[in-house]
């Protein structure tokens, strides 16, 4: 049996076509990177885990569709190097490089980080392979460290045109696991967000 874009989008997530995904920084910390550094429940299964990272086949054009403009939402483990504290950001022929970090508050306490990178080629000229960029996402306790080993990151391709983006499912090695679809459960009172800022004050 055959599954159309719009059968397969649904089976994936549990969402009826035509609703988007369009969370805010502070839903992607809340309820979406948390409960995965908890190891809670996510809501449906729209974030799916993947490596990015990598020195073998893990260029952005090889794990995403190069020619939808969609924004991918994943989440990864980031690797350190052999020697130190920096992260290993190598992917494939090129590598991702940081442009900038922008704090995320939450009630005047900072409680995460964005940071913007774009892909850049090794020994390129240009740089760039097709505009492709990154906001990670990270969760931060009163200390600014980081907590947990996830980030949730969101990857794009600026350069990508409308009128191919829905002739293949979003990301192409993705495979459907029951298993890891899980149904929305109903929340107390207090979020999980509350609740750690509340054991941070």
């Amino acid at each position: 049996m055959e599954f159309d874009t719009y059968d397969y989008e649904f089976l994936m997530t549990g969402i009826p076509p035509g609703y988007r995904f369009e969370p805010t920084d502070i839903e992607l910390l809340q309820d979406y990177l948390l409960k995965k550094v908890n190891g809670e429940p996510l809501p449906y299964n729209i974030i799916s885990e993947c490596e990015i990272y990598g020195n073998q086949g893990k260029e952005p054009w090889k794990i995403f569709i190069e020619t939808s403009t969609k924004t991918f939402y994943v989440f990864t483990k980031l690797k350190k190097k052999s020697k130190g504290k920096n992260i290993d950001r190598v992917a494939g022929c090129g590598t991702w490089k940081g442009q900038r970090t922008d704090p995320i508050m939450y009630e005047e306490m900072k409680i995460g980080n964005r940071k913007l990178f774009v892909f850049q080629v090794k020994g390129s000229n240009e740089g760039v392979k097709g505009h492709w960029i990154m906001h990670e996402f990270s969760l931060v306790d009163e200390e600014d460290k980081q907590i947990g080993d996830y980030v949730l990151c969101s990857i794009r391709n600026k350069n990508a045109k409308d009128d191919t983006e829905e002739e293949e499912p979003p990301m192409k090695k993705m495979r459907y696991n029951s298993e890891d679809h899980n149904s929305p459960e109903p929340t107390s009172s207090d979020s999980p967000l509350q609740t750690l800022l509340s054991d941070w004050s």
